[in-house]
């Protein structure tokens, strides 16, 4: 569906100018007809001679010219304050269309588990044990201790969660895919308690049934500031297991608290049909994207994975690293793109270099700029 630009009705063309050719034309052709009228009426028939009927011709013509000047300065003018509003407002539309499309989230921390072990270094060094394709999906094995991974989590993040404001409520939300669907509420609280986090915090529970990544777009939206701490649950998953979490707080709010800890930022993810057009609107309207040097690639074929690079090198985008997601993970089917970005985020922290992540899925292009910040 791309961004859809702001419609502009009863658009204002500027006025025309005045031309000085048309009033000399004007002006002499008002004389003559001036000269033949006051001819007409004129009692003594050697007007010719008379001052008074040539004072009589320039004053009319004069008086009439100047009253038509003025009409016409007046229209020209109010046209033209009509149309410096119009554009007023096209750019003020504009503007905030940009604005909306530069909206964002602060990705404070984020933490993944793969059942590979996969290690950062493997990507950014590209790794020779990782570059041939893994043609499987990969699964965590029995040994897999799902309660253990969330302590894990609560733990890498919190540091981060102390920084923050001891009043405020963390919102945890946990996205399950279906077969990794459970009851992780005990497991959230006892790993909470355990990492001696101080603030309080709101626990829900949903079934995704694939990536929606319309809570971000939520909370890139929402008028109210908030703490989310976000978990992807696709442990269970024999379809590409992963588990990954995201600690966010909106642009503002960050502003607001006037720190330094964030590590890396995600603009409004875009999702079309029509990738090239995507890309350019993208282009247009994020500019962080010219500084994109990374490319995370997740769910496409050959031609597709081709397209987009092209499309990026058309649009002066050179890229210092491509990754393909399934070279190192093995194959994702489902919520590939919560992985990717955490992924994604990481490499950000470390390198300070843009990337751009995209994803197909359900003949959908997700895509996303993910920027770095100097929070360490």
């Amino acid at each position: 569906m791309s961004w859809p630009k702001p419609t502009i009705i009863d658009a204002i063309k500027a006025p025309k100018p005045l031309h000085a050719g048309r009033w000399l034309c004007f002006f002499i052709i008002l004389a003559l007809i001036t000269s033949v009228i006051l001819a007409l009426i004129w009692s003594d028939k050697n007007y010719f001679s008379q001052w008074a009927f040539w004072f009589s011709i320039v004053f009319i013509s004069i008086a009439i010219g100047s009253i038509a000047i003025s009409v016409r300065l007046y229209l020209y003018g109010l046209a033209q304050e009509k149309y410096e509003i119009w554009q007023h407002e096209q750019k003020h539309i504009e503007q905030n269309w940009q604005e909306w499309a530069m909206q964002s989230l602060i990705i404070l921390d984020s933490f993944y588990v793969l059942p590979n072990q996969l290690d950062l270094n493997d990507i950014w060094e590209n790794n020779e044990s990782f570059t041939s394709r893994i043609n499987k999906s990969l699964a965590f094995d029995s040994t897999f201790d799902l309660s253990k991974n969330i302590e894990n989590l609560f733990f890498s993040m919190r540091d981060m969660l102390l920084l923050l404001p001891t009043k405020d409520p963390i919102n945890v939300t946990v996205y399950s895919l279906p077969e990794s669907y459970g009851l992780i509420e005990k497991d959230i609280n006892d790993a909470y308690r355990s990492a001696k986090i101080t603030q309080p915090y709101v626990f829900s529970h949903h079934i995704i049934a694939d990536v929606d990544i319309d809570k971000l777009m939520e909370l890139i939206d929402s008028s109210k500031s908030s703490i989310e701490l976000i978990i992807i649950n696709n442990t269970a998953s024999s379809e590409g297991a992963f588990l990954c979490s995201f600690l966010l707080i909106d642009k503002v709010y960050y502003q607001d608290l006037a720190i330094n800890i964030g590590k890396s930022e995600v603009l409004r993810p875009m999702i079309t049909s029509d990738m090239p057009l995507g890309v350019q609107q993208m282009v247009e309207m994020q500019s962080k994207i010219h500084q994109v040097k990374q490319l995370f690639l997740a769910n496409l074929d050959n031609n597709q994975r081709l397209n987009i690079i092209k499309q990026l090198a058309e649009q002066k985008i050179s890229l210092e690293l491509i990754c393909q997601l399934e070279n190192y993970v093995g194959n994702q089917q489902k919520a590939s793109y919560w992985l990717t970005l955490a992924l994604a985020c990481d490499i950000t922290t470390k390198t300070k270099q843009n990337n751009l992540i995209a994803v197909m899925q359900q003949n959908r292009w997700l895509l996303s700029v993910v920027t770095a910040l100097n929070g360490e």
